[in-house]
């Protein structure tokens, strides 16, 4: 990911904590304040320089464009104030607030006027004062108020460098997690991500926790051994003799038959020949419905009964 880039998908975050805070050590940065005895400032004290940041941002609903862009203006006059200059209390709260109306008006076709800006201090600045401050940087600037790519890129280089980084880190794990390297090539990632350190070793990040990285058995191979086993197992029985149906090459396997009921073949599933339980002749045997001499009598005989005697 270029510079460019990784500045388009910073634009596109809302305002955090740590921005302001970043813009905040940034105005503290430009000039030294001096304590005043003056018994009015010290009565109504000027609010925190992260509270006056916060608050500005809130009145005048400020997005991270604009908001950020005023770290070229401050960076340009941490280099034109020379550093044996002391400000009052509200010096820094002055530079930001001319800063940030610099910046609104510079990018933006729109943009809130100076009473509106006054009217966001709560209080602190007046109408004329906050007229007075955006002449002043003017003329510090040489009206010469243009923001460069190259600038915002400079300037906001911590803010653009964990981006990089983690786009690079979510590209390299998409490329493990449709390619799988090769085993010189899987010792020297774990090897590399070792080195980082136990506690940023996690499970998300272990490249043990990919299938195609920590094993080599997957489903599809599991499957075709299953297969080539079962394809030479058919053809390792031995085929039966047709000349005589009773008698097979082998012991081994033994066609089905279909009796009455399966316990005779219980036992060949598991490789066992079971004998027959009654040695019968096919050729002599003849179905019983066609022999005539045979009596069908049942095993008990019913007994008749004289119940018509009672009628007679």
């Amino acid at each position: 990911m270029s510079d460019y880039e990784a500045l388009l998908h910073f634009n596109k975050r809302a305002v955090s904590a740590e921005m302001i805070q970043y813009l905040a050590s940034s105005t503290a940065s430009i000039i030294q304040i001096k304590k005043s005895n003056n018994m009015i400032d010290i009565a109504l004290p000027a609010p925190p320089l992260t509270q006056f940041i916060q608050g500005l941002i809130s009145h005048s609903n400020v997005q991270t464009p604009t908001l950020m862009a005023t770290t070229v203006y401050l960076t340009k006059l941490r280099s034109i104030i020379p550093g044996n200059v002391y400000g009052i209390e509200t010096t820094r709260h002055r530079i930001f607030l001319g800063c940030l109306i610099l910046a609104a008006k510079t990018l933006n076709d729109s943009s809130p006027l100076n009473k509106h800006w006054a009217s966001y201090t709560d209080g602190l600045l007046h109408i004329r004062e906050v007229n007075t401050i955006e002449r002043e940087l003017l003329e510090y600037f040489d009206w010469n108020v243009t923001i460069t790519t190259n600038e915002l890129i400079t300037c906001l280089t911590p803010f653009l460098q964990p981006i990089k980084e983690q786009f690079l880190r979510q590209k390299r794990q998409d490329y493990l997690l449709f390619n799988a390297p090769v085993q010189g090539q899987l010792r020297e990632y774990i090897n590399s991500t070792s080195k980082v350190g136990p506690e940023s070793h996690s499970r998300s990040s272990s490249s043990l926790s990919l299938p195609s990285l920590a094993s080599t058995a997957t489903l599809s191979t599991v499957d075709s051994r299953r297969s080539r086993m079962a394809y030479n197992h058919i053809f390792s029985i031995d085929e039966m003799d047709e000349s005589s149906p009773n008698k097979l090459k082998s012991t081994k396997y033994a066609p089905y038959k279909s009796p009455v009921s399966d316990k005779e073949n219980f036992a060949v599933d598991f490789g066992r020949s079971v004998p027959p339980k009654y040695s019968v002749d096919v050729a002599k045997t003849r179905p019983i419905m066609l022999d005539r001499t045979t009596k069908r009598t049942p095993k008990k005989a019913v007994k008749s009964s004289n119940w018509h005697s009672i009628f007679s």
